[in-house]
């Protein structure tokens, strides 16, 4: 028997296979509190679970005006990062699945530093790959800036008291000595 329609016989399906990397970032210092011309030292953690792979994936943290600071990075399990730099982190790094980059950024807290010292790392993706769970491309670190003690302001302030009186007395004590 002969296909009267023999066009239609065949078909094509083409689909764009879609790369799908969970990303995932943390962020610690490991304290609640700052001191004012202190430091701090942050541990931020860029990792991919996978399944694909993520080159040319994003990982930023801006630094607060309060912090001047400078950074490292190491990769893992395949990851690869720029291996250091000063001020904020933008990154453009290779997260394979299972791998991972972490970043050390040591910081010094301005002097004049108040209230809290919040600081947010992200890591995003590069176009072509796409994150079934966005949720966790953000970590943020939030630490109380310590006030200065009003007690060592007055505690030097007394001091400062008590030693001017004893020279004032030490001056009148010679001034009535007899001269010989």
């Amino acid at each position: 028997m002969t296909d009267p329609n023999p066009g239609n016989n065949s078909a094509t399906d083409s689909d764009t296979i879609a790369s799908q990397a969970d990303l995932a970032i943390t962020k610690t210092d490991g304290v609640t509190t700052a001191n004012p011309g202190g430091s701090v030292i942050y541990t931020i953690i860029a990792s991919n679970a996978g399944p694909s792979n993520a080159p040319g994936t994003t990982v930023a943290d801006t630094l607060p005006a309060v912090l001047t600071g400078t950074w490292t990075c190491v990769g893992s399990g395949g990851g690869t990062c720029t291996a250091a730099g000063s001020g904020s982190i933008n990154d453009v790094v290779n997260l394979p699945a299972g791998g991972s980059v972490t970043y050390t950024v040591t910081a010094t807290v301005s002097a004049s530093a108040t209230g809290t010292l919040v600081n947010t790392a992200t890591v995003t993706a590069s176009g072509g790959v796409t994150d079934p769970n966005p949720g966790n491309n953000s970590a943020t670190d939030t630490d109380t800036i310590a006030a200065v003690a009003a007690s060592a302001i007055t505690s030097l302030s007394e001091w400062a008291l008590w030693l001017m009186v004893g020279l004032m007395l030490l001056a009148a004590f010679r001034g009535r000595r007899p001269v010989r």
